[in-house]
C-alpha cells in the first residue's frame, strides 16, 4: 500500500513483499509479547494453560484475520477475505509440525492434555458449517434464497461457536474441580501489569492486518514479472495474508513450547481457528453495511478456490484429532512424529493443488 504510493504505476513486486515482510515483522514481535501475560494471567486465576490458550491468546492474536479479512470485504474482495481465513486455519495447523521440530521426541500431540481434543473437533465443526454455507449459496445463484442461505450460516456459526465455547468452559471446570488446574498467583505486581500491555498490544496487531490486507489486496491484482499474470486473490490470501496474520500464533507457540507450556500453545492454534471461523458473520455484516446483497457468491468469490482452500484445514484437524487420540510414539526423520509429517505433506499438496487450481481459474 505504501509501495504504491511511492513507486505508483511502475510499482515493483520486491516492493510489495518487502511490505508484507515489515508488516509480518511488526506482527510476530507484538504477538510474542503475548505469551508472557497469558502466563502470567493463568497462574493469577489458577486457570489451565489450554483455556487461557484458547480464549485469551486466541482471541488477540486471531485479530489480524479480524481486521485484514473485514479489510478485504469492504474494499469488495471477499475472495482474499475468506482465503486468508481458511490459509490462516491451514497454516495453525502445521505450527504444531515446527513444535514438534523444536522439541523432538516424536509426537507433541501425546503430551497435550485430552481438553484439546474438544476444542479441534469444533474447529471442524464450524469449518465445515462455513462450507455448507459456501456450496449451499451457489446452488441459488445470484437470488433472495442465496442471500437468506448466507444469513443462516452466518447465524449457524455464531449460534455454534457460542455454544462450543460454553462447553469448553463446562469441560474446563469440571477439570478445574478435578483438581487439575493451577493454583492462583496472588502476586499484586503481576494483577497490575496484564491489562495496559493487552491493550496496547491488541491496538498494535489491528493496525499492522489493516496494513496486510490493503497491501495483499494490491499484490492479488499486481501482474509478477516472472510468471506474466497477477497471484490472485485466493493464493494470496492463503498463502501470503494468511501466513503474516499466522505470526502471532507462530511466535506464542514457539515461546510457550520454551516455557515448557505445551497446553497454551495448542490452546491458542485451536481456538484461534475456531474464532477465524467465527469472523464470517463479522464479514457478512460489513458486505450488508457496504451495500452487497452476497458475500459468498458473484464475480469477486471463485467458489471451487475457496472450497479447496476449505478443506484443506478440515482435512488437517482430522489428522490432528487422530494424533491427539492415538497418541503415537514412532518417529520420522529422528524428531517428528507420524502425524506431525502427515500434516507437512498434505499442507504442502493442498497449497500446490490451490495454485494448479488458480491456474486453471486464470486461464478460463
Amino acid at each position: 500500500m505504501i509501495s504504491k504510493l511511492i513507486f505508483g504505476e511502475g510499482l515493483p513486486t520486491w516492493a510489495l513483499l518487502l511490505e508484507i515482510v515489515l508488516g509480518g515483522a511488526v506482527v510476530i514481535i507484538t504477538g510474542s509479547k503475548l505469551t508472557k501475560y497469558a502466563d502470567a494471567l493463568a497462574d493469577r486465576y489458577g486457570l489451565s494453560a489450554g483455556w487461557v490458550g484458547l480464549i485469551l491468546l486466541a482471541t488477540v492474536t486471531s485479530l489480524p484475520e479480524v481486521v485484514a479479512g473485514g479489510t478485504a470485504v469492504w474494499i469488495g474482495n471477499p475472495d482474499l477475505a475468506f482465503a486468508a481465513i481458511y490459509g490462516s486455519c491451514s497454516f495453525n495447523i502445521t505450527i504444531i509440525v515446527l513444535l514438534n521440530a523444536l522439541l523432538g521426541g516424536g509426537s507433541v500431540l501425546r503430551l497435550a492434555s485430552t481438553s484439546h481434543v474438544l476444542t479441534s473437533s469444533f474447529g471442524a465443526l464450524l469449518l465445515g458449517i462455513s462450507l455448507f454455507g459456501v456450496v449451499l449459496v451457489t446452488q441459488f445463484g445470484m437470488s433472495v434464497e442465496s442471500q437468506l442461505c448466507e444469513i443462516f450460516c452466518a447465524i449457524s456459526i455464531l449460534v455454534t461457536y457460542v455454544a462450543c465455547m460454553r462447553l469448553t468452559h463446562r469441560y474446563e471446570t469440571a477439570r478445574q474441580l478435578a483438581g487439575e488446574s493451577h493454583e492462583p498467583q496472588t502476586d499484586k505486581e503481576v494483577r497490575s501489569s496484564l491489562g495496559l500491555p493487552i491493550i496496547v498490544l491488541s491496538v498494535i496487531l489491528v493496525l499492522s492486518a489493516w496494513w496486510l490486507a490493503r497491501t495483499g489486496d494490491v499484490l492479488g491484482a499486481h501482474e509478477i514479472e516472472m510468471i506474466g499474470r497477477p497471484l490472485g486473490a485466493t493464493f494470496v490470501g492463503a498463502g501470503f495474508i494468511a501466513l503474516s496474520t499466522s505470526l502471532p500464533e507462530i511466535a506464542t507457540g514457539v515461546a510457550a513450547a520454551r516455557l515448557g507450556n505445551l497446553d497454551l500453545a495448542l490452546g491458542n492454534i485451536f481456538g484461534s481457528n475456531m474464532f477465524n471461523v467465527f469472523t464470517i458473520p463479522m464479514f457478512k455484516a460489513v458486505s450488508i453495511l457496504r451495500g452487497d446483497p452476497l458475500l459468498m457468491a458473484g464475480p469477486s468469490f471463485h467458489v471451487n478456490l475457496n472450497i479447496i482452500a476449505g478443506l484443506l484445514p478440515l482435512i488437517l484437524t482430522a489428522i490432528t484429532v487422530g494424533g491427539l487420540t492415538y497418541r503415537t510414539q514412532r518417529r520420522l526423520l529422528r524428531r517428528l512424529g507420524i502425524d506431525s509429517f502427515l500434516i507437512a505433506v498434505v499442507y504442502v499438496c493442498g497449497m500446490l493443488l490451490l495454485v494448479a487450481a488458480g491456474n486453471h481459474t486464470n486461464g478460463e
